[in-house]
């Protein structure tokens, strides 16, 4: 599975906003190869950061006879419940990273110790590794995924007419109101027509 066949998946299911997370997760669970089990789970930090991070615990086999699969988490700060459409919206992103391909993939601590330093530093993109490139890509994916292009569009000439504000948006798509302003900026297509090649040879 790509994430235009996610989309695909998406375009037949709903027919207005929102998009159901749990209905990404089981899909992913049950169709993208390769994917075993994505585990969800809250946790209380000393100081919360409002975070969410996707985990790859093992690769694992039922038999001797069945393909490998991932077996993964992804951890959040308990936090995020006070904000449900934050926390919708970081766990949809985290979920996107399914899709990262082996040089995108953070499975070791000295490939995560390194992420976090480019997160850190904002790296040029010629300085900038396939794991950080992977952190904006999953940006724009949970954004699209969330409020797919015909869902969007139907919103968008009311929106740049002033006649629907960014907090009524938030609450028909269930995203935080700061996400509004890039999926009604122009390069939404954009990153539209990018996404549905990507993993197209």
């Amino acid at each position: 599975m790509l994430f235009r066949d996610l989309y695909k998946i998406v375009e037949q299911e709903f027919t207005e906003a929102p998009v159901s997370f749990d209905f990404l997760r089981s899909t992913v669970n049950k169709g993208h190869a390769g994917v075993g089990e994505i585990k969800i789970w809250a946790i209380t930090y000393p100081v919360p950061n409002h975070q969410a991070h996707y985990v790859l615990l093992y690769t694992d086999r039922t038999s001797g006879y069945d393909d490998e699969f991932d077996v993964a988490e992804i951890r959040y700060c308990d936090a995020l419940d006070g904000d449900p459409f934050e926390r919708r919206y970081a766990l949809t992103k985290e979920l996107m990273h399914v899709f990262d391909t082996d040089a995108e993939k953070t499975d070791t601590r000295e490939k995560f110790i390194k992420l976090l330093k480019e997160i850190q530093n904002q790296p040029l993109a010629a300085h900038a590794s396939a794991m950080f490139n992977s952190e904006l890509d999953t940006r724009w994916m949970a954004a699209i995924i969330l409020c797919p292009k015909y869902l969007r569009d139907k919103y968008y000439p009311d929106y740049w007419a002033n006649k629907i504000e960014d907090f009524e948006l938030s609450e028909i798509f269930q995203i935080p109101e700061w996400v509004i302003g890039f999926i009604m900026d122009d390069y939404y297509d954009e990153a539209f027509e990018l996404l549905m090649k990507k993993g197209v040879a």
